[in-house]
């Protein structure tokens, strides 16, 4: 990292080094992997200790993860995209459908799912982000943008397919955009893990446009081949009028 990288940038590279790291860190390792002088990180690191993210361990005088952090990563994953509010109405769906639902937005380039129910709905999966051309949720957000921003999110030919059914034909993953686009729906068949399907349409929000939520059925692949798509498709949109009215959109 450039020394002249904004404090909070250099902030959040301590925290991610310490999360992917998974042990305790000291400030040498910290300044030398982040090509900072150590006395920035000194400084870094007590405004993470004031706001409660890393505590220093006395006897080795090495840093590591607070559980304090949680209480922030709590209140992201219950607020952010009304997530408590959705909550309830995502787990009762998730038991009627047989199936698991997530809430999902699109970012740069990638899909994130905030918010999820069901057998699939862990909390591992919170976060779990691919190619929004390799995602339902994704396909369909980005397909209720300007066309002009397509293909921002279209495959590179040269990227590496997460499994053999990924698409990485731009003009093909612009069909798929028109078709949802027309019907309202987007589908992932096996693109962004091999063992599982899923089906997604957007969730509106007051004064927001175009939408930023997108609501997904995901289910196994092998469950997926004893249910009807047409249905699945009519449960989803019904789905997503309910949350849009919890919502206050309709």
């Amino acid at each position: 990292m450039k020394p002249t990288a904004p404090a909070l940038t250099q902030g959040i590279e301590i925290v991610r080094m310490m999360v992917h790291t998974g042990y305790s860190i000291g400030v040498t390792r910290m300044a030398k992997d982040l090509g900072i002088p150590k006395s920035t990180v000194h400084r870094l690191l007590g405004s993470l200790q004031d706001l409660g993210f890393v505590q220093r361990i006395d006897t080795t005088k090495r840093y590591m993860l607070s559980a304090d952090i949680f209480d922030f990563v709590h209140e992201i994953a219950i607020h952010f995209g009304r997530n408590l509010r959705l909550d309830e109405q995502l787990r009762a769906a998730a038991a009627r459908l047989d199936c698991s639902v997530y809430i999902s937005m699109v970012g740069r380039r990638d899909t994130y799912v905030i918010c999820g129910a069901g057998e699939e709905g862990t909390t591992t999966k919170l976060g779990i982000h691919v190619r929004a051309y390799a995602s339902s949720a994704g396909k369909v957000l980005v397909a209720h943008m300007n066309e002009k921003h397509w293909a921002r999110y279209a495959p590179d030919p040269t990227e590496n397919p997460v499994t053999r059914w990924t698409n990485r034909d731009p003009e093909k993953f612009f069909a798929q955009l028109r078709l949802a686009k027309k019907t309202g729906v987007a589908w992932n068949r096996r693109e962004s893990n091999k063992g599982y399907v899923s089906v997604a349409t957007v969730v509106n929000e007051p004064f927001i446009a175009p939408p930023r939520l997108a609501v997904a059925l995901l289910m196994r692949h092998e469950a997926f081949a004893t249910r009807d798509q047409a249905e699945l498709e009519t449960d989803l949109m019904k789905l997503a009028g309910e949350l849009e009215r919890e919502l206050g959109s309709r």
